[in-house]
């Protein structure tokens, strides 16, 4: 009865049935899921600007990446030539390069953005649909448990000037 008096109900016995509360409770809860935590405001977010390319598919390849401050100043920017890999690969191994970016600059959360549609959707809860991919996309995974919080956005390639164009600096001197 001290479980009772203090709010908390007694567990079920193994072997007896769900009363008519307890199934009431079960129902209601599986209607209404809880509450994921509050994401932070859109204005509260850095933004990870990132591309890859490669002449030729697979060929040299370079990767870039720029952080932005939530206000849009851009806090950092990487590049680098990766040798020889597809397009594909650059992409991913270019948001890979974000991330860790970000993770040294201290921005959290971050709103990762890339004009690849495969990436962007592999990285949101879907399967790659490269198996030799698999790898790229658990490391970015575990990249990204570092930071609180990570969103994916697509968005078009003549918004990502600004990766794009140290991407082009490093494959097209």
């Amino acid at each position: 009865m001290a479980d009772r008096a203090q709010g908390r109900r007694r567990p079920r016995r193994k072997g007896r049935a769900a009363s008519d509360g307890e199934r009431r409770q079960l129902a209601y809860a599986a209607r209404h899921p809880a509450a994921p935590p509050a994401a932070p405001e859109a204005g509260e977010w850095a933004r990870l600007l990132c591309d890859g390319g490669s002449r030729g598919n697979p060929g040299p390849a370079a990767i870039a990446a720029v952080l932005l401050a939530p206000g849009g100043a851009v806090l950092d920017t990487s590049s680098e030539l990766i040798g020889r890999a597809t397009a594909a690969e650059a992409e991913y191994r270019a948001i890979g390069l974000g991330l860790r970016l970000a993770a040294a600059a201290g921005a959290d959360p971050v709103e990762v953005r890339s004009d690849s549609q495969l990436a962007i959707a592999a990285l949101a809860q879907e399967r790659p649909a490269d198996a030799a991919l698999t790898a790229l996309v658990l490391e970015i995974r575990a990249a990204a448990s570092e930071l609180s919080a990570v969103r994916w956005r697509w968005h078009p390639r003549s918004e990502n000037h600004a990766a794009d164009e140290l991407v082009r600096l490093l494959l097209w001197p």
